[in-house]
């Protein structure tokens, strides 16, 4: 005879573990997807590309913010840009940009935002933090010297956010 000692049944309790695993995996993975479908956002300038993103700084991990210094917060947010140059072979490459900007509310509140350059592996990438109030609509507006022999780009954005 087999002592359950107050232990639920094994397989009813794998089985109820799997379920919620499952259950949680499907609305992460909604979440994720429902996110990248409105977070792709791209411009194209010529032979460039501006990839953008701003989210709400409490969708990163604790480790990840404190590596990248981005206060993790229901009040702040970080923006991501990666350009990217066309190749003749249809691929694309990062390119280390330089990049400044600026962001303001709708009572035009404005305040400078300070990039930091991000090399990993085969990706270049910027980030910079700011702080929202939620649901509030915000102005980004980018300037983005890709190619030291030309002129910059211009990007301006409008985006309202909301933390988890």
């Amino acid at each position: 005879m087999i002592y359950s000692y107050g232990l639920p049944d094994l397989p009813k309790a794998n089985a109820l573990l799997a379920r919620k695993l499952l259950f949680w995996g499907c609305l992460i993975a909604l979440y994720g997807f429902s996110t990248l479908t409105q977070a792709e956002q791209k411009q194209e300038f010529g032979d460039f590309e501006v990839h953008y993103i701003a989210l709400p700084s409490t969708i990163l991990d604790p480790a990840i913010a404190k590596q990248y210094d981005i206060p993790r917060s229901k009040v702040a947010g970080f923006l991501n840009v990666a350009v990217l140059k066309k190749q003749p072979d249809g691929t694309s490459k990062p390119v280390s940009a330089f990049i400044r900007g600026s962001v303001k509310n709708l009572i035009q509140q404005k305040r400078d935002l300070e990039f930091t350059r991000i090399a990993e592996a085969n990706s270049v990438y910027q980030i910079a933090s700011f702080w929202y109030s939620q649901g509030e609509m915000m102005e980004f507006n980018l300037e983005i010297q890709a190619d030291p022999n030309a002129g910059p780009f211009r990007l301006k954005f409008h985006q309202a956010l909301y933390p988890d």
